[in-house]
């Protein structure tokens, strides 16, 4: 008994010495790590059709250029997107920037007013202090753009390296089965299996019902600017789609970019209240409500521990880890569980 409370305590203490340890070489490593967590989800998301193909006896190779040919025209329309996207922003940013230090000099202007009307003080918030602090670049509407597209140009680079794993893991797919047998006893085979099979069904659900998610949430605030007439609808709904990946936060960052352009085009009014308030309605609904319910039934994960995964990858790996630290942790939580079915960390990460 006292030899299994001293092997209990030896493996914790490893675990908390690994971890920073593991965590180091994730950030250092992330140009590589990123790129390949990426092709392992497109794997798992091509599995159903790959099982498909090959209960019916087509080639390897076929199911290869067929899977790069769906990734490739998906690509396509997505670099479309962006360059139309690209565009309207471009011709209409310096339009705004006008508008956005015209707003902000107005606020500032009534800022002034309210503080004379109270015999304070207002010589720190001048109008013509805010307008250097503007012009001087230190917010700059066309920096925002460049730091955007730089974004988009690293993204496009680091697609190439996850096609080039993705072939990889196509090419090694078949062999999994085969080295598992002959590397581990029957029972620790079968267990290994049923943890991928788990992740793989986990993740494949998370973004179905996520991406149908988003896109709804999308194209209903898109129909919205539409009806009121709002710029910039492309633009506003490719970052609606991406950025409510983003567990709390994307949606709140997301419903504020087409509140704000509106705002600088019509200026404070009952429609841009009315429109305001039909977004936030909106990503609630999509967002407090529906979507709550579905991630809990396909990836049991608690409220916090998405919170707290949102804040441990996206500091791992910035916006990307925030992006995919839903799957990444439910992964974990699967491993976990399959390993030691009444772990401790486990309990906190599982909903159940």
């Amino acid at each position: 008994m006292h030899i299994s409370t001293e092997l209990r305590w030896i493996r914790i203490l490893l675990v908390i010495i690994a971890l920073p340890v593991i965590a180091y070489i994730l950030k250092t490593l992330k140009s590589i790590f990123i790129p390949l967590v990426f092709a392992v989800f497109l794997l798992f998301l091509f599995t159903p059709l790959i099982n498909y193909l090959k209960k019916h006896k087509v080639p390897m190779v076929l199911i290869l250029l067929l899977t790069l040919g769906i990734i490739a025209v998906f690509l396509g329309v997505v670099i479309l997107l962006i360059y139309a996207a690209s565009n309207s922003l471009i011709s209409g940013l310096p339009r705004y920037q006008d508008k956005f230090i015209t707003l902000i000099s107005k606020f500032t202007q009534s800022i002034q007013n309210l503080a004379n009307s109270w015999n304070i003080s207002s010589e720190n918030i001048s109008i013509a202090n805010i307008a250097q602090i503007l012009s001087s670049g230190f917010i700059s509407l066309p920096q925002f753009l460049s730091n955007t597209v730089n974004t988009f140009v690293s993204i496009i680079q680091n697609i190439l390296l996850i096609i080039f794993f993705l072939i990889f893991l196509l090419l090694e797919i078949e062999k999994l089965p085969l080295r598992l047998r002959r590397a581990t006893t029957k029972l620790s085979k079968e267990q290994t299996l049923d943890i991928l099979q788990n992740i793989e069904k986990q993740i494949q659900n998370y973004l179905t019902i996520r991406t149908l998610v988003n896109l709804s949430a999308a194209l209903l605030c898109m129909l919205w600017m539409l009806i009121f007439g709002v710029d910039f609808i492309l633009v506003c709904g490719i970052l609606l789609f991406v950025l409510d990946f983003i567990p709390d936060v994307g949606s709140v960052i997301s419903s504020a970019i087409p509140i704000l352009i509106y705002l600088m085009q019509s200026g404070f009014s009952f429609l841009w209240l009315i429109f305001a308030l039909l977004i936030i309605a909106t990503q609630m609904l999509i967002g407090n409500i529906i979507e709550p319910k579905l991630q809990g039934v396909q990836l049991n994960l608690t409220p916090i521990m998405v919170l707290i995964s949102l804040i441990f990858w996206g500091w791992l790996w910035g916006i990307v880890g925030m992006l995919i630290c839903v799957p990444l942790t439910a992964a974990i939580n699967i491993i976990l569980k399959q390993v030691a079915p009444n772990n401790f960390i486990s309990a906190l990460i599982s909903s159940e």
